[in-house]
């Protein structure tokens, strides 16, 4: 396998060539064969070249970061298997038809941004080299959708299939290697979805984290309902065909219940009435109450309005299994999109389902907990201070070793208040990298760490990219205030054109808790929450056409095709 060696030069602009490409001028790359040493670190001068801030992923922080760095003292570069920024609020709008996909993406490379994109999978981080190693995903199948099984089974049943070395479905998926250099890298390659572990969840759950996934949903869901309407389907498959099960009552799960609700009673059972008595939505929690983030009285409300509208909701009831086939069928059960699958409930046994959508938490990701772990020696000139009695220069020899400092529970990268990633030793001494960020749901902060939701990444990204370009240099970002989580209030869609909103509260308003009612609900949250994310879309192009599309829906109905 060839590995290719990116250079980034970002100099001043060298005279037009004749006949010269313009993508040349931009890009100087290299190329040497794959046990060559580490690549060649371009010639810059300070006052005239830009620094290379390198971007993992293309998420809520990675993308808006690249867009707010300066374009005059930065040349961002982002990394990640995927070519766009997914409006994840609106994934489950775009699941059951009410808007299309391509109405809540945007593209990475667009013409008035002056970052640069590598669509790769970072596979590894030289701290001392201050390099990233990445496998190119061009061609590579699945990259917009959560993976089906654990990377480590994926390549063992690769193995034995194939009878070759590497981890894909097709040999020829396998990218090449790529070394590309940064001055400043930061993380924010996001997390995955959180099965606990629960038997055939992973292989046989659908997801919500990509355009991929809801997509999936989105042919499911057609697919059950006709499935279901021929007529040699007897009426007991037809049951299971038509039970419609949700895992994981937050935000997301009681949205995608709620819209899945409306899209059945408004839209399908108008072209599919003798099947209107056989559907059922289940919602199914481990907590003993829906949204408990959320405040004890919005909680109640929206529990009540799902339960009201036909949703069957089911807290305290903890998942055992999922497979394919009928209840109480015997094995082995293979999968068999043409029938039903079987969840397993420790309080109610086993019941037909036609799909489950797992919508249960995060959980770190393959790279943040195997890429980034043992750093062995200490990068001395990427640290920013020692906070213990540290020698000037480290031996490789040495027997001490390194490694980047996580979270105990959760995994996730543990962060200073301005967002610098961290190294501890074997031996208990600690450091701050100056040159390495994190941000996004991969990360905590040490204290006050805010909740992994999409507004917290973006207000990471704003404040970093903020400090960065008013920063002249590391010492600079020290000096400024450190990252504070503003809270802007929490929202979700509970069904028939109601939400509920839920006021933040701050530490002064606190005390007069009992006099401030807690939120908004029904009509007119429900335009605060529309309202809340067409502003925030990206660009205008989509507010217009996801405007049009929630216009056309109440005129004409929903999108019902498979395809």
């Amino acid at each position: 396998m060839r590995l290719i060696r990116l250079n980034f030069r970002y100099a001043s602009r060298p005279p037009t060539q004749v006949g010269q490409p313009q993508h040349v001028r931009r890009f100087a790359t290299l190329t040497g064969n794959s046990t060559g040493g580490s690549p060649a670190r371009p010639t810059r001068n300070p006052s005239t070249a830009a620094e290379r801030v390198v971007i993992l992923g293309s998420g809520w922080g990675g993308y808006t970061l690249s867009r707010k760095l300066s374009a005059t003292k930065f040349s961002p570069t982002v990394i990640s298997p995927r070519s766009y920024f997914v409006f994840t609020p609106l994934l489950t709008d775009a699941a059951i038809g009410s808007l299309d996909f391509s109405e809540i993406v945007e593209p990475v490379r667009d013409r008035y941004t002056k970052a640069h994109f590598v669509q790769a999978a970072a596979r590894a981080v030289d701290f001392n080299k201050k390099t990233v190693t990445c496998e190119a995903s061009v061609v590579r199948s699945g990259v917009t959708e959560t993976t089906r099984v654990e990377q480590h089974q994926h390549e063992k049943q690769h193995r034995l299939m194939y009878r070759c070395e590497g981890g894909a479905d097709r040999p020829w998926e396998s990218g090449e290697k790529i070394i590309v250099p940064y001055d400043k890298l930061v993380v924010a390659v996001g997390c995955v979805s959180k099965t606990f572990n629960t038997p055939g969840v992973r292989e046989n759950a659908l997801f919500l984290k990509d355009i991929g996934d809801a997509r999936r949903v989105k042919r499911r869901i057609r697919e059950c309902f006709e499935l279901a309407v021929l007529p040699n389907t007897d009426p007991q498959m037809q049951r299971y065909l038509l039970h419609f099960a949700i895992v994981g009552a937050g935000p997301t799960g009681i949205e995608m219940a709620a819209s899945l609700c409306d899209f059945i009673h408004e839209d399908l059972v108008k072209v599919y009435p003798q099947l209107k008595e056989m559907i059922r939505i289940t919602l199914f929690d481990v907590a003993p109450t829906v949204l408990s983030t959320f405040d004890q009285s919005l909680s109640k409300y929206a529990m009540d309005t799902m339960k009201r509208e036909g949703v069957d909701v089911k807290t305290n009831h903890h998942i055992e299994s999922l497979r394919w086939g009928e209840p109480d069928a015997p094995g082995p059960h293979a999968m068999d999109p043409k029938g039903c699958l079987t969840i397993k409930t420790k309080e109610d046994g086993e019941e037909g389902i036609a799909m489950c959508v797992w919508a249960t938490g995060n959980e770190m990701n393959e790279f943040v907990n195997d890429a980034l772990g043992k750093v062995g020696v200490l990068p001395t000139s990427s640290v920013l201070e020692r906070m213990d009695h540290i020698p000037a220069e480290q031996s490789p020899q040495s027997a001490v070793t390194w490694n980047v400092r996580k979270a105990k529970n959760t995994g996730a990268l543990l962060v200073d208040d301005h967002l610098r990633i961290q190294l501890q030793s074997n031996d208990g001494q600690r450091v701050t990298l100056k040159d390495v960020f994190a941000i996004g749901d991969n990360c905590m902060l040490e204290t006050n760490s805010p909740p992994a939701t999409a507004q917290s990444a973006n207000q990471e990204a704003l404040w970093l990219a903020r400090c960065l370009n008013a920063a002249d240099s590391n010492a600079g970002l020290s000096r400024s205030p450190g990252f504070s989580f503003r809270n802007l209030g929490m929202i979700a869609y509970v069904g028939r054109s109601r939400a509920l909103m839920q006021f933040p509260q701050t530490g002064k308003d606190k005390g007069k808790a009992s006099l401030l009612p807690q939120g908004l609900t029904g009509y007119a949250a429900w335009l605060v929450w529309k309202g809340a994310y067409l502003s925030m879309s990206i660009s205008w192009r989509n507010r217009l056409r996801i405007l049009y599309s929630w216009i056309s829906n109440w005129v004409f109905g929903r999108d019902i095709s498979r395809y």
